[in-house]
């Protein structure tokens, strides 16, 4: 279950749901994240055997079974009688990739949460109305706010108000022993030289300025250039994303060739 402000999915959300029942003409599932009506113990939706593929449904148990977690599509919500229509037939399989991978990473940030509660005196509850849903909304996404948390919780927490600094340090400790942030490396040697007299002095001007392309280097998003035996560096990118750590090495690339046309220099990069 992922805990969320409201009883209700929108129309138009994409949401996890459980297959808990399936007849011949619909299924019933239940919307974990969802508290639904007071009487209900979670919502509860309904796809219709229409909604369950794009092709005729001969038999729907081919294509979902009970106790299956699902990405579906909501289509309408009736707040006040708990109804909720769903579609599975609407969901594509880039849709699906990416809401599931977002609801785990918010199952992610309850266990964090709860490993907080467990460090500290407070309740579930109350870690998510003091901490847990103020930081979310700083966020785009559970991703983004725990990879963030990660990185520059000490700063984050400072926004955050009405909560102990004895809470604010347990929650830091939670976060730094229990969050690891997968990066990607990009590995090379830099060969480059002058001819001129201050060859030297060009070369090293050369690798601070290809090094100064990241601004505020952290423990995910880091150049960093080390000598290994004239004419030869070693360069070495890390980051969360490969397209953006492609995107580094082209920039490091392009300063240090602009650098030698200017001087007359020679360079060229080896990847490992």
């Amino acid at each position: 279950m992922v805990r969320s402000r409201e009883r209700f999915p929108k129309e138009g959300e994409f949401i996890v749901g459980k297959v808990t029942d399936i007849h011949d003409q619909h299924v019933y599932v239940d919307l974990i994240d969802y508290e639904g009506l007071k009487t209900e113990r979670v919502a509860r939706g309904m796809i219709h055997v229409s909604e369950i593929s794009s092709r005729w449904v001969k038999n729907i148990r081919t294509h979902v079974r009970v106790g299956q977690r699902i990405v579906l599509r909501v289509l309408h919500v009736n707040p006040i009688k708990g109804h909720i229509d769903l579609s599975l037939r609407r969901v594509n399989s880039a849709q699906r990739e990416v809401r599931m991978k977002e609801w785990k990473y918010a199952l992610k940030y309850e266990n964090l949460l709860q490993f907080l509660v467990d460090a500290t005196d407070i309740s579930l509850d109350d870690a998510y109305e003091l901490i847990g849903f103020p930081i979310l909304e700083l966020f785009d996404s559970y991703q983004e706010t725990i990879e963030e948390l990660k990185e520059n919780g000490e700063e984050i927490l400072k926004e955050i108000k009405n909560v102990s600094e004895e809470v604010k340090k347990a929650f830091l400790q939670v976060i730094d022993e229990n969050v690891e942030i997968s990066t990607i490396n990009i590995v090379g040697k830099i060969r480059i030289s002058y001819t001129a007299e201050n060859g030297i002095d060009l070369v090293k001007e050369s690798l601070i300025e290809a090094k100064n392309i990241i601004k505020n280097p952290k423990e995910t998003r880091k150049l960093s250039i080390s000598y290994i035996a004239a004419p030869l560096y070693r360069l070495e990118i890390v980051s969360k994303d490969y397209l953006d750590a492609e995107n580094i090495l082209s920039e490091v690339l392009e300063v240090i060739e602009s650098k030698v046309e200017k001087y007359e220099g020679s360079f060229d990069f080896i990847r490992d």
